[in-house]
């Protein structure tokens, strides 16, 4: 399962940056999350912001109960 998550930055200091997490869609591949994550990457972009996309693959670590 994987993440998609995109840095957005208002200027190249990254004091002016942001991320943003998409927790309602969580996908099965890297290439579906990386689809979503593009998209909201490029409209930051196109809105002059300075952004990054990418994606987390999510791992259960832990004891089930």
């Amino acid at each position: 399962m994987f993440l998609s998550i995109v840095l957005a930055c208002l200027s190249p200091s990254v004091l002016s940056c942001n991320i943003f997490t998409n927790v309602q869609d969580i996908f099965p591949s890297r290439e579906e999350c990386l689809v979503d994550a593009v998209k909201v990457r490029d409209s930051f972009i196109d809105k002059g912001a300075y952004a990054k996309a990418g994606c987390v693959k999510l791992e259960h670590k832990g004891i089930d109960t």
